[in-house]
């Protein structure tokens, strides 16, 4: 595998003229469009929004400028994590939700190339202690670039503030998401090992000064959806 990696790399390097090479300039143009292809290949399907809201030409021409900086890595999917950053500090793409949106895009690859841990499935139980999973990510956006129709009419929707939290569903094996308030933010975070969720239900109903009832009616369903995810463990 390290030779593998060792091999690509190199490969990689060369063509991006980071390496020189005593090639003919007609096989190392070759081996230009065939990194091209292959990178066009992993980057349309790691940003398949992003694609969609430009032109093919423009796409082209982003590869190719980024074949000129050259990766750092020679593991692929990494690789678009460097394109997501090299397309972050491009001044000619006018989308002021670019960040937001790569950044949404690369998150789900990133997780789904995670190693999750198996949990013993339970009931929910508000006299258990619960704490948010590290394998569970919580991001905040200032466009709702995780609405599906946002790379339809980017202009239809208006900047905020978007809480989106993403996890792993190992029986569909994808990485789902779905927006949640500031305030379950807030409460996931609170959460510790050592106090019972009804505790910490009760902390968050006197911080917020409401009653515990009506608290406990608002989370539970969420809490049980939670935990029925592992994000809650």
């Amino acid at each position: 595998m390290k030779l593998e990696q060792s091999i690509q790399k190199r490969f990689i390097d060369t063509i991006t003229k980071q390496e020189p090479l005593a090639m003919p300039s007609e096989a190392i143009e070759v081996y230009t469009e065939l990194v091209y292809y292959r990178f066009l290949e992993v980057f349309e399907k790691a940003y398949p929004r992003f694609k969609k809201m430009v032109s093919e030409e423009t796409f082209d021409k982003l590869i190719y400028d980024f074949l000129k900086v050259g990766a750092k890595t020679p593991i692929l999917w990494r690789v678009s994590g460097e394109f997501k950053d090299f397309l972050s500090h491009n001044n000619d793409l006018d989308m002021p939700f670019l960040t937001d949106l790569l950044e949404f895009e690369f998150l789900e690859i990133e997780m789904f190339m995670q190693k999750y841990s198996e949990h013993t499935k339970s009931l929910f139980s508000l006299k258990k202690s619960y704490a948010f999973s590290k394998e569970a990510n919580i991001r905040d956006f200032s466009y709702p670039v995780h609405h599906p129709d946002f790379d339809v009419n980017p202009e239809a929707f208006e900047c905020g503030e978007f809480t989106v939290l993403f996890y792993y569903n190992a029986k569909r094996e994808e990485v789902l998401y779905e927006e949640i308030t500031p305030f379950i933010e807030e409460f996931l975070h609170s959460l510790t090992p050592d106090v019972s969720m009804m505790q910490s239900i009760k902390k968050m109903a006197e911080v917020y000064e409401v009653g515990n009832e009506e608290l406990l009616e608002i989370l539970l369903p969420v809490l049980e959806h939670l935990h029925g995810e592992d994000i809650l463990i």
